[in-house]
């Protein structure tokens, strides 16, 4: 599971072109662990997807769910 402090092992920044867009969610995004999963279940589908990279989505997601139900005010 990667942080701002600790990235995880597929972080995308180190990978990203100098000009590659992308779209960071945040756990306090209340449907972030949703979407996630959601990544997770389609690249599931995907044959080229490395197992480990998945099962780090499903894992972020759990921690971001995890996050919300601590951090809830």
């Amino acid at each position: 599971m990667g942080t701002k402090n600790n990235p995880g092992r597929f972080d995308c920044y180190d990978d990203a072109d100098p000009d590659e867009p992308m779209f960071v969610l945040l756990a306090r995004d209340p449907v972030a662990p949703v979407l996630v999963r959601l990544w997770a279940d389609l690249r599931s589908l995907d044959s080229n997807t490395r197992p480990e990279k998945i099962a780090e989505a499903f894992a972020c997601a759990k921690d971001m769910k995890a996050w919300q139900v601590y951090h809830q005010k």
